[in-house]
């Protein structure tokens, strides 16, 4: 029997596992690439078109496949010479750089190995004992003999303050659909919700379409993502305490992650390179964390940790950096309690930190910038809420994605682990907490192609 490999999502982890299939498969396989709509290879984060949107992991470490750590850095320096290994690149360089090594890992393959791209929406999936049957939103049935939810980012949540004004065109849920921040007028009064990465890329576009009036970004804590170094070649990185890797608690954990940072900078480091050094020990580390400890970081410490793990590139920093001086953008601490629509603007309550009243605020837009949402409870996802409705799926308890096996099995809320549906996304954040960047991805996505290839052989 032909192995079949059916893969969800057409972004940066389906295409990453489907280039490891296809380079290293023998055969006979076939492996689907399904995604709903638009180019393969881009998703998200790499369908950018705009030189605002830079990487925000330097060139050196941006490479597809773990044993060519190089890969990425020579395809840059085909398409522009003067490339570092520090530099912050188009995101949009990024997705030709998937697009071309997909293309080349198709004309590659071995010729008991074919491969299929399919535009589609998969909308439901029924795991028998031999086959996965995915029913398509166009009323067709694909059948393979495994599957991998390979879906990226999703829109971000509404957040419950804002419900009031949700159905509003004026309020924008998802800065990234295409051409949504067109038609906003350059005089336009703008609220941004969230001030990490998302609102810092929502204001450089609207500052490159021409946007003239001042923007108002709000969050809770006013938190503005750090930024990168400057052109470095990789850093050498300190030693992480064994007595560290040991902590189970929040509260010993954070003091010595203190400490760390205290001890390497005495030695020269800079405090990246201890949150760099503590990455590879971080899937360890969250895993040992009690529920409770996860959520105590959850509610008080994961804006800190997220400003500081997931940096700003340099230019990106500095352009923000000019309008805050130049009062084009201003960002404040507050929460949001009351939203209403009126025919002139959308009218929202604000409890500025400090102030003992909530201020009144008339805007003409509301942009939702806080981030990708993983919490099944609040996605639109028609597969996922499916499989999940039928008990097929769990979601963790502290809503950060699918609970799922060390070998990517995706878990039944019986703890039973699937056999043929299998889980490669930022979903698998529940696990390992670090699973949103490319040099995590990357390994998941080799790892994973190893184990679907070892099942095909053995079956």
């Amino acid at each position: 029997m032909q192995q079949h490999i059916s893969i969800i999502g057409s972004g940066f982890c389906g295409t990453a596992l489907t280039i490891q299939l296809l380079r290293h498969a023998k055969g006979p396989l076939h492996v689907q690439l399904i995604n709903r709509s638009g180019r393969l290879a881009r998703g998200l984060a790499y369908g950018t078109r705009s030189s605002s949107h830079l990487l925000n992991v330097p060139a050196g470490r941006m490479s597809l496949f773990p044993d060519r750590p190089d890969d990425f850095l020579l395809y840059a320096q085909s398409r522009l010479p003067e490339s570092r290994t520090g530099d912050f690149l188009p995101r949009s360089l990024y997705g030709d750089y998937l697009e071309h090594r997909l293309a080349e890992a198709i004309a590659d393959k071995s010729p008991a190995v074919s491969f299929e791209h399919v535009e589609a929406q998969v909308i439901d999936s029924v795991v028998t004992h031999d086959k996965v049957a995915l029913e398509l939103q166009d009323g067709r049935t694909l059948e393979a003999t495994q599957a991998v939810i390979a879906t990226g980012n999703f829109a971000p949540a509404i957040p419950a303050p804002l419900a009031g004004i949700a159905a509003d065109p004026r309020f924008i849920r998802d800065p990234w659909l295409p051409g949504v921040l067109d038609p906003i007028d350059r005089n336009a009064r703008i609220l941004l919700v969230g001030t990490g990465l998302t609102m810092l890329d929502v204001a450089l576009s609207l500052q490159d379409h021409g946007h003239q009036s001042p923007l108002l970004a709000v969050s809770r804590r006013a938190l503005l993502p750090q930024p990168h170094r400057t052109n470095l070649e990789s850093p050498t990185l300190p030693s992480v305490p064994e007595s560290l890797l040991d902590r189970t608690t929040m509260r010993h954990l954070l003091s010595d992650i203190r400490a760390f940072v205290d001890a390497a900078q005495r030695d020269g480091y800079d405090w990246r390179d201890v949150v760099a050094a503590l990455r590879p020990a971080t899937p360890s580390l969250w895993q040992r964390l009690a529920c409770s400890e996860r959520r105590r970081f959850l509610r008080h410490l994961q804006p800190y940790w997220e400003v500081h793990r997931h940096r700003a590139a340099p230019n990106i920093a500095k352009r923000i950096e000019a309008m805050l001086l130049h009062n084009l953008l201003t960002v404040k601490a507050g929460r949001l309690s009351v939203a209403k629509v009126s025919d002139e603007a959308l009218l929202l309550n604000v409890k500025m930190r400090g102030k003992q009243q909530p201020c009144r605020l008339e805007v003409d837009y509301v942009i939702n910038c806080t981030g990708p949402c993983s919490d099944l409870s609040k996605l639109d996802e028609p597969l996922l809420n499916r499989l999940h409705a039928r008990s097929e799926v769990q979601r963790d308890a502290e809503g950060l994605g699918l609970e799922a096996t060390e070998d990517y099995r995706l878990l039944a809320k019986d703890q039973a682990a699937h056999e043929r549906l299998f889980l490669l996304s930022p979903m698998l954040r529940a696990r390992y907490w670090e699973a949103t960047a490319v040099p995590e991805l990357r390994q998941h996505a080799a790892r994973l192609a190893e184990q679907l290839l070892k099942q095909g052989q053995a079956n």
